[in-house]
């Protein structure tokens, strides 16, 4: 190994804070920044109330130390502070002992038996490093130099002049005494951590056993965190005082050899303890460029890997085991890249979808318990958990995740697919069933669930466009393997409603799979069959089986509507290679149910999934596809145009009425069904619009009133429709035209004179030149014989004799 550049004192993490505030927030995050300094006044009145106990009431004291603690980096104590907190140690133990920690050579000379277990061990690890600056310890100088720093010559605890060998001798106690520790603080952790600096390899190892163990037995995140980053700073330590033996000692300890033998809980500490280290490892080799012998690494590995195995196996149904998978997954993510392991991938993949990112279990308890104050209490438990150090880390863990099934082999990778794409299904099923059920009366809950539900999402992404990268990449040495990219699709669909921004791994992802399924027809069948039936889609979900005042409308369902929304966008890409039978049994039905959604979005995707239908072709079913496109084409337009103007949107109507008239066969009944019904609309529309506003005509040029955009799209088809559909469309117009009164005659007329000037059709110009004169002359007879029923009613029948000559002529 190289040697390291002289630097004294312990890890960087406590260059800048002490151990005791580098520990004392249960989480990753860097200590927060000092409090700014305080006034001499404030200072000075929290001790001036400390020196009058007589005037002073408990309560006053209390706030006064309070205001000391919270400004502590920032005090200076003399040997006159100490005395007048020496007397308030027994009654305020944490608060006093963290402010004595930072001056330890104005500690007691002899530590209280009496005092509590975490203010005994800070105050004795303090007094271990009492010769080093506050904050800072010995990292391996022999515990003699620093016993009895105060001079008293007062064995500490009443039973050892060495603080490193009372340390030792009060875990023994507690650990033989077995009585029950919820918890080890920052105060005792940090006592420990200052001792073990000190210590040589025989207290060394005295103090590490009985630490694990009681560390164990609380069964506490919190401790599991703390322990890692107090590892961190102690390896860190030995570092860079060059004392590699300690730190070799600490992996023997925990390895699994020493592990099997022990109690299961055990293995909390332990793994956090290895992963503490192997974080150390990682930034010294980074910091000072060292090249550490690989055996040392694969120690604490080998410890994670042991307990990857046991949480794997065991299952989960034990308190205990829910820590150590929590352990596994969140040691991991701050230890950086380790070999893989299938039970570690298993361990990881476990803790990520049922630990840091429990939303399914939110969501189905937040159903099942509805009403009264249940939902009060699930909300808190959710906020609780936003906070919580494992939400907060599921972003480093899912990279670890990924890091992982990158080197696993087939069967390694299939099972953590499997358990992400049962993930996210099972947030759909939870979710829609959810906001159905609280959105409008428990928004305070959707929105607690909803910072949840962002992250459950990014997690999904992430590890979708991971697997993209491995299974539908044509160069990966596992081979190109389409029908993932169904399931990638699916999985996103189920979390479509949750998307809040479109990510590059998201867009990579779906690139992909569309990519795969287009070229596949395995592929697409498999995606098209996951599209929830009929029935699914119009039923409310089952978890709603309670009693509730409102019916279930489909089309309010907003998850159900997200993830059709989704799938009405990738049909088109790959609707070429969908049977005629899949397309006319399960696609046809969804895309006309949502034809008339209140939803634009989902109204234009439908459209466009029937464009791309009735564009397709496949030399295997052409005929069978060419039957089933005419059927369609009838509800089609019905639906459309039964919906329009309200919810149908004119450009998907134009586009839909487009591709029927261009792909259907020539003269086709669904084509003058098609031209018929625009007719007909449009005749409505213009009656409506006429009685509703009076000055329609006269701004006809700029109206975009929908009589207006219908007549419009009649016209532009008398240049898309084919030759045998081409006299009737230009009877119906005719027959529309003439219907009109006199001012919407002109202004259609002038329409249509445009159209045909502007068009260079050579082989349709001149006879719609032929048809506008006799439509022109057919107005304008129809104009000046309206003074007289009988006379327009003649002109009538002598206006259709003419028209229907001139429809003849073509």
């Amino acid at each position: 190994m190289a040697t390291p550049p002289p630097r004294p004192g312990p890890a960087a993490a406590s260059a800048a804070v002490s151990l005791l505030d580098h520990l004392e927030h249960a989480n990753f995050a860097p200590p927060p920044p000092p409090p700014p300094p305080p006034s001499p006044t404030t200072v000075l009145t929290a001790w001036s109330r400390l020196r009058d106990p007589n005037s002073t009431s408990p309560a006053d004291a209390l706030a006064a130390l309070e205001t000391l603690h919270h400004h502590r980096r920032a005090l200076r104590l003399s040997s006159a502070h100490a005395s007048l907190l020496l007397p308030l140690l027994p009654l305020h133990p944490r608060l006093v002992a963290t402010l004595l920690a930072a001056a330890p050579h104005l500690g007691p000379a002899s530590v209280p038996a009496s005092l509590p277990f975490a203010p005994r061990l800070l105050l004795l690890g303090a007094r271990a490093s009492a010769k080093d600056l506050p904050g800072r310890a010995s990292f391996g100088e022999p515990a003699s130099t620093a016993k009895n720093p105060a001079g008293s010559g007062e064995p500490a605890d009443g039973q050892d002049d060495d603080p490193v060998v009372a340390v030792g001798r009060i875990l023994e106690d507690v650990e033989r005494g077995g009585q029950s520790i919820d918890d080890v603080d920052h105060l005792a952790l940090a006592g420990v951590g200052y001792a073990l600096a000190s210590a040589d390899e025989v207290q060394f190892r005295r103090i590490i056993v009985p630490l694990l163990r009681i560390c164990g037995r609380t069964g506490n995140l919190s401790v599991g965190v703390r322990v890692l980053k107090l590892m961190e700073w102690l390896v860190m330590g030995f570092i860079e005082s060059r004392k590699m033996r300690n730190a070799q000692v600490l992996f023997e300890m925990t390895s699994p050899e020493e592990c099997e033998g022990e109690n299961y809980c055990v293995l909390l500490p332990a793994v956090m303890l290895a992963c503490g280290g192997l974080r150390a490892l990682r930034v010294a080799s980074a910091r000072y460029r060292l090249d550490f012998d690989p055996r040392l690494k694969q120690a604490p590995e080998r410890t994670i890997q042991f307990a990857a195995e046991r949480a794997v196996l065991e299952g989960r149904p034990a308190d205990d085991q829910h820590i150590l998978v929590q352990c596994v997954a969140l040691g991991l993510s701050r230890c950086g890249q380790v070999a893989f392991h299938e039970s570690v991938l298993r361990c990881v993949c476990m803790g990520l979808l049922k630990e840091l990112l429990p939303l399914p279990d939110f969501l189905r308890r937040s159903v099942q318990n509805a009403g009264g104050n249940s939902n009060e209490v699930i909300k808190a438990q959710v906020n609780k958990h936003l906070d919580s150090v494992l939400f907060k880390e599921a972003g480093p863990v899912t990279g670890v995740l990924c890091n992982q099934y990158s080197y696993a082999n087939d069967k390694a990778k299939s099972f953590v697919e499997t358990c992400v794409w049962e993930y996210a299904q099972e947030i759909y099923r939870h979710l829609r069933a959810a906001v159905l059920l609280h959105r409008g009366k428990q928004d305070g809950l959707i929105t607690a669930i909803d910072k949840n539900a962002e992250a459950s999402f990014l997690m999904v992404v992430v590890f979708a466009a991971e697997v993209a990268k491995h299974r539908l990449n044509a160069k990966s040495s596992e081979g190109f393997q389409p029908e993932v990219a169904a399931r990638i699709l699916v999985a996103f669909s189920c979390v479509e409603h949750l998307r809040r921004l479109r990510l590059p791994e998201y867009t990579e992802a779906v690139r992909s799979a569309v990519l795969a399924n287009q070229e596949n027809v395995a592929a697409t069948a498999l995606f098209i069959e996951s599209i929830p039936s009929y029935t699914e889609l119009t039923s409310e979900p089952d978890l709603l089986a309670l009693d509730r005042p409102t019916t279930y409308n489909w089309y309010r369902d907003e998850v159900q509507t997200s993830r059709m929304l989704f799938y009405l966008r990738v049909v088109p890409t790959c609707v070429s290679l969908i049977p005629v039978h899949t397309m006319q049994d399960k696609l046809a039905s969804i895309m006309f149910l949502y034809l008339q959604h209140p939803n634009e979005k989902v109204t234009s995707a439908s459209h466009s999934v029937m464009v791309s239908f009735l564009s397709s072709g496949s030399d295997a079913d052409q005929d069978d596809r060419a039957a089933l496109k005419e059927r369609l084409a009838f509800y089609y337009i019905k639906r459309s145009l039964e919906a329009y103007p309200g919810l149908t949107p004119f450009d998907g109507l134009a586009s839909g009425v487009a591709a029927l008239v261009r792909h259907l066969p020539a003269g086709s009944a669904a084509i003058l069904f098609c031209i018929h019904s625009l007719a007909v609309k449009a005749k409505d529309l213009c009656e409506t619009a006429n009685v509703q506003n009076k000055s329609l005509w006269r701004s006809w040029e700029e109206s975009t009133d929908p009589c207006k955009k219908t007549l419009d799209l009649l016209l532009r088809l008398i240049f898309l429709v084919d030759i045998q559909s081409f006299p009737y469309l230009l009877k119906e117009l005719a027959q529309l035209v003439t219907l009109l009164p006199k001012e919407g005659q002109d202004a259609v007329l002038d329409d249509m004179h445009t159209h045909v000037a502007e068009s260079d059709d050579v082989t349709r110009k001149p006879v719609l030149v032929s048809w506008l004169q006799s439509l022109s002359y057919l107005s304008s007879q129809s104009s000046r014989e309206s003074h007289s029923k009988a006379k327009s009613a003649t002109a009538s029948v002598a206006s259709d004799e003419l028209l229907d000559r001139a429809v003849a002529r073509l």
